[in-house]
C-alpha cells in the first residue's frame, strides 16, 4: 500500500460528532486542500496470505475500500463543477491515522489529532484514506490548478481512530444500501474483517466470504479457479472456461446459516468498537445455523464441498448450472431440501448423485438469467422429492410440472 506524505501542516475548525458507531469530526475544507490531504486506497487482492485461515487454504489478503476509478463519472462531475452551479451537500468521509500496512497507528504515532475544536494535521503525516467521495474529489482533480472552484469548501466527516476493517464497514453500508456498487467488491471488503479478526468474531457474511474463497482455492473443489473476485478486470481473466461470481456464491452460502444477515451484522456492530462473538446471536430458521453458532466451520465447509462436488460431478458440460445463476440455484435448492428434511446432511449427500442423474439436461433451458434461476432451483428440489420423503409447495406450480425435466 503506497500513500503520500503531507508536506505542510493544516488546521481546520471542526465539530465533534458522537454516535454509537464512533466519533467523527465535521469540517469545511477547500477542495484543493482535500486533494493534498487525502487519497483513495484501492481495493485489491494481495499476494500475502490472511492471518486467520482456520481451514488452512492459504487465502490471499484483501486491502482498501475504493473500487477502481472509471473516467466517465469524474469527467461528468468536472463538467458539473465548471458550470458554476455545482452543489455537493453530502459529506466526503475520510479515515486518518492508518499505517501503510492498513492498520490503525498507535496513539503516539498519530499525526492527525483533535485539539481545541480543531483538526490538526502535522507535517509529514500520511494522507487520509477516502472512505466515500472519491468520484467527487476526482472531478475536482481534473480542473485546472488555477480554477477558482478549487477554493470551494466541501463538507467532510473525518474519523481519527477506526481501523481499516471499520472503513470497509462504513463504505459497504453506505454503498450497498444507497448506490449501485458491485456486490463482488462489497464482499471483498469483508475479507478485511476476515484477516484482522479471529473466526469467533466473524459475522455470517465474513464466514460466507471465507468459505467461498476456500472453494475457489481448494484443489478438491469443483469451483477451484472458477470464482470471479472482480476487484480488477485482471481477476476475471484468471478464471477457467466457466465461472461463478463471488457475490452469487457468498449469498447462496450465507442463507444456509443466516436468515437475516443484516440483523446479524447489526448485532455484531451494535456497540462502538466492541468485539462480539457468535454467541451474541440467536438461533433462526436457517438449516446450518447451529453449526455456525457452535463454530463448526469445517463441518459447514465439508457439507458444501461434498454437495457441490456430487452435483457438478453429475452435470454435463454446457449445462446452465455451470454459471453464477446455476450455482446459486444449486445452493438455494440445498437450503430448501435441508430445511425440509430437518438438516439431515447425510441423507442429502446419499441421494444427491441419484437425483442429479435423473435430470434431462436436454430439456432444461440453458439461458443463464435471473428469471431462470428459480426454475433451475425447483428442478433440483423436484428431483429430490422423487427420492426422499420431503414436501415442498412450488410457487404457482405443482410437482408434476417438473416431470418433463426428469427421467
Amino acid at each position: 500500500m503506497t500513500r503520500r506524505l503531507i508536506s505542510e501542516e493544516f488546521e481546520f475548525p471542526c465539530i465533534k460528532v458522537e454516535q454509537s458507531f464512533g466519533v467523527f469530526f465535521a469540517c469545511s475544507i477547500k477542495a484543493r486542500d482535500l486533494l493534498m490531504i487525502s487519497e483513495p486506497v484501492r481495493a485489491e487482492v494481495l499476494d500475502d496470505e490472511i492471518d486467520n485461515d482456520p481451514l488452512d487454504f492459504s487465502i490471499n489478503k484483501s486491502k482498501g475500500t475504493q473500487r477502481q476509478l472509471g473516467k466517465k463519472r469524474p469527467e461528468q462531475i468536472a463538467e458539473y463543477i465548471k458550470s458554476g452551479t455545482a452543489a455537493f451537500p453530502n459529506s466526503i468521509i475520510l479515515g486518518a491515522n492508518i499505517s501503510l500496512d492498513g492498520y490503525l497507528l498507535e496513539k503516539d504515532e498519530r499525526n492527525w489529532i483533535f485539539e481545541n475544536d480543531r483538526i490538526v494535521i502535522k507535517n509529514d503525516a500520511l494522507t487520509a484514506a477516502i472512505i466515500d467521495g472519491q468520484h467527487r474529489l476526482a472531478g475536482f482533480e481534473l480542473l485546472d490548478k488555477n480554477d477558482p472552484a478549487l477554493n470551494d469548501h466541501l463538507l467532510c466527516s473525518i474519523y481519527l481512530d477506526i481501523p481499516m476493517t471499520y472503513h470497509a464497514q462504513v463504505f459497504s453500508t453506505i454503498n450497498s444500501t444507497q448506490r449501485k456498487v458491485s456486490k463482488n467488491l462489497i464482499y471483498q471488503l469483508y475479507q478485511i474483517d476476515m484477516d484482522e479478526k479471529e473466526p469467533k468474531y466473524w459475522t455470517p457474511e465474513v464466514l460466507s466470504v471465507y468459505l467461498s474463497r476456500a472453494l475457489g482455492v481448494d484443489k478438491k473443489s469443483p469451483l477451484n479457479k472458477r470464482i470471479i473476485l472482480a476487484v480488477t478486470k485482471e481477476d476475471d481473466k484468471k478464471c477457467e472456461d466457466w465461472n461463478v461470481s463471488l457475490s452469487s456464491l457468498v449469498e447462496g452460502i450465507l442463507r444456509l446459516f443466516s436468515s437475516y444477515p443484516r440483523e446479524d451484522r447489526d448485532t455484531f456492530y451494535s456497540k462502538k468498537m466492541e468485539s462480539k462473538t457468535r454467541s451474541c446471536l440467536k438461533g433462526d430458521s436457517s438449516p446450518l445455523r447451529n453449526l455456525f453458532l457452535n463454530m463448526k466451520d469445517k463441518d459447514i465447509y465439508n457439507a458444501l464441498l461434498s454437495y457441490l462436488s456430487i452435483c457438478y460431478g453429475a452435470i454435463p458440460e454446457g449445462s446452465a448450472y455451470q454459471s453464477s445463476i446455476g450455482c446459486a440455484a444449486l445452493l438455494d435448492a440445498f437450503r430448501v431440501i435441508l430445511d425440509k428434511n430437518n438438516g439431515n446432511l447425510e441423507e442429502v449427500n446419499l441421494y444427491a448423485q441419484q437425483c442429479l442423474l435423473t435430470l434431462k439436461h436436454s430439456e432444461i433451458p440453458v439461458i443463464k438469467t435471473s428469471k431462470n434461476k428459480s426454475l433451475l432451483r425447483d428442478i433440483i428440489i423436484a428431483s429430490f422429492m422423487k427420492k426422499i420423503n420431503i414436501e415442498h409447495k412450488f410457487y404457482q406450480k405443482d410437482a408434476d410440472f417438473f416431470d418433463k425435466y426428469l427421467k
